[in-house]
């Protein structure tokens, strides 16, 4: 599917030879003549907007606050024919992906729009990624918690590890498809940037999902004579692998 754009731009001109721009270039393009008409179609949902600053029902920027506050993740681009230093660094307050000054050059524009449109999916990527890793250190909480059970000498727990790991390596799967997705994105913007996620994104729950690893690690190092199995001490070895690759990223 095209990436959809709107622009909003109270000048019929630029308005209508922008759409033209970018719909030869292979986007999906709607245009509003007004902050009112453009705050309708947003509801639609749109991977970028170019809007310009004076326009009716932006005089105060009003509608780029409505804008920031509705739609956080949504990338704005700024275009005006009349700048100022003022509108410059209050666009930029309302993280404003970029701010270009009329007449704007077709190849100015189209690398503008690619800038834009490449933080909005690295915005999607790091937001599928941070729901993925919750989900996992959720799980090695749970496995975490078992552990400790099975620990207490409760061996009915033994064999729900190995659906706690299953769940888990689902989810990684998951995780290192958007982790590749999230590092594609960023590569695309800038091909110098960091390859560990957690430069990328928060990571709340780190210390508590390597916490529940190395809990579980210890009760199947103690419990390892009570309870001989391979798959045990595979998922042990599994485990402490994935701890010592996690301390050396950071």
């Amino acid at each position: 599917m095209p990436q959809r754009i709107l622009i909003a731009d109270d000048e019929e001109t630029f308005r209508e030879s922008t759409v033209e721009i970018l719909a030869e270039a292979g986007y999906a393009c709607s245009a509003a003549r007004d902050a009112a008409e453009a705050e309708s179609l947003l509801e639609n949902g749109y991977d970028l907007l170019l809007a310009d600053v004076r326009m009716p029902g932006n005089a105060h920027l009003e509608f780029l606050e409505n804008v920031s506050r509705r739609h956080p993740e949504l990338p704005v681009l700024v275009i005006t024919g009349f700048p100022t230093v003022g509108t410059a660094i209050e666009s930029f307050r309302l993280s404003i992906v970029d701010y270009l000054i009329k007449p704007v050059g077709v190849d100015d524009l189209k690398r503008a729009v690619e800038r834009g449109l490449r933080r909005r999916t690295l915005a999607r990527a790091v937001k599928e990624a941070m729901t993925e890793t919750a989900k996992v250190a959720g799980i090695f909480d749970q496995l975490g918690q078992s552990m400790r059970e099975f620990g207490r000498g409760e061996p009915q727990v033994e064999w729900s590890a190995h659906e706690y790991i299953a769940q888990a390596m689902r989810h990684i799967a998951q995780l290192s498809t958007v982790v590749g997705q999230t590092l594609e994105a960023s590569r695309g913007s800038n091909p110098h940037a960091p390859t560990d996620l957690c430069a990328l994104m928060p990571c709340p729950r780190l210390d508590r999902y390597e916490a529940a690893i190395q809990d579980a690690v210890e009760v199947m190092e103690r419990t390892r004579s009570s309870f001989k199995s391979k798959e045990i001490g595979a998922l042990r070895q599994r485990l402490e692998t994935l701890l010592r690759e996690g301390r050396r990223q950071r």
